[in-house]
């Protein structure tokens, strides 16, 4: 006897915030598949025209979609200066949250964003994709067989002949350079494989006059200190290398691994191969299941905790580095700043906001 097939669960409604900048549109065959798309919303001129093409309802404003609305999620893909107030609203009208990199452009943004999606019952999901990735999932299941790790060097550039623009150079929308950008990938990948480190040490760097003067770094430089664990590292990230580049590599007592998006190696102590994985699948691949994991994921409440604790962590390292980077001396070292005590009261703040006030070269 045949039992009848189970249906599938509806597929949450959904509405794309940003869908008309570079990032929005590449998410938006992903909403499309994996959810509802019910609204669009964005502010740039001539979205409402692109709107008519894709097919689906526009508005203007977040407050004009949830007004006139029924959804589940915002898939929120904008500016910087615009995650906060975006996510803010969107979880006290009770919706879901999948959003761009990073969780909040700071610690006390951070600590309000994660309590208030606590609060209501509700997730904020950051897209930060390497987590799904092969390569950087093998090196963090095997990083204990390379014993206790003593040194890691994480590099990531781009390629890009000619200096940033768009809002990624606008200091206002911004708020950042290369390091919220770019290097909120690599900041949450050292996180999740060693913890918080204990102090931080960071240099910013310019390659064009224009950004020094918007005060977007071009280049970032930093040092990690895990005194409690005798680890080290160092993150240096960029956008104007001659080739497209990430690397991870991790030295420890007994071996060392070597991470690049399409291949992991571990090797012994003496340099012989003790594994590797190497693997064909596109970016594109890597995206869709991060972002359909996200979606089925959006009622787990543990998986939700687990996230918001890292993505809070996450924030409250680069809120360090620039910290650090902001108080360099012209012509000096950049002062190490002490990471598990930037919570404290003293300290708290919005250490971006140092960064760009502080000079730079």
């Amino acid at each position: 006897m045949n039992r009848p097939a189970i249906p599938a669960p509806p597929r949450p409604r959904s509405i794309a915030v940003g869908f008309a900048g570079k990032q929005g549109q590449e998410y938006l065959p992903l909403v499309r598949r994996h959810t509802e798309l019910v609204g669009l919303v964005d502010t740039v001129p001539g979205a409402d025209r692109l709107a008519r093409r894709i097919g689906a309802p526009f508005f203007p404003t977040v407050e004009d979609a949830l007004a006139r609305l029924d959804f589940d999620v915002a898939v929120v893909t904008v500016p910087h200066s615009a995650h906060f107030a975006v996510c803010e609203l969107m979880l006290h009208h009770g919706k879901h949250v999948i959003k761009e990199k990073p969780f909040a452009i700071n610690e006390r943004d951070a600590v309000q964003l994660r309590k208030l999606a606590l609060d209501r019952d509700r997730s904020v999901y950051t897209l930060v994709q390497r987590n799904f990735v092969p390569s950087f999932e093998f090196a963090r299941r095997n990083l204990h067989r390379i014993g206790t790790p003593y040194w890691f060097s994480y590099e990531y550039h781009l390629d890009l002949p000619t200096i940033t623009t768009g809002w990624r150079a606008d200091r206002a929308r911004a708020l950042g350079g290369v390091m919220l950008d770019m290097g909120y990938h690599m900041a949450d990948v050292v996180n999740r494989y060693f913890g918080l480190p204990a102090a931080v040490q960071g240099l910013f760097v310019h390659r064009y006059e224009e950004m020094r003067l918007s005060r977007l770094e071009d280049l970032a430089s930093v040092h990690l200190y895990y005194p409690g664990r005798v680890t080290a590292g160092a993150l240096t990230v960029s956008r104007h290398y001659h080739e497209k580049l990430e690397r991870l590599t991790v030295l420890g007592a007994k071996g060392s691994l070597r991470v690049e998006p399409q291949a992991a190696q571990l090797r012994t102590h003496t340099g012989g191969q003790a594994d590797d994985l190497t693997w064909r699948a596109t970016k594109q691949d890597v995206t869709e299941e991060m972002f359909a994991c996200y979606v089925r994921r959006l009622d787990d409440r543990g998986y939700r905790r687990a996230h918001l604790a890292r993505q809070l962590s996450t924030v409250r390292l680069i809120d360090g580095i620039y910290h650090s980077g902001a108080a360099r001396l012209p012509g000096g070292a950049a002062p190490a700043v002490t990471v598990a005590s930037w919570n404290e009261p003293s300290r708290r703040g919005d250490a971006l906001q140092h960064a760009t006030e502080g000079k730079g070269p």
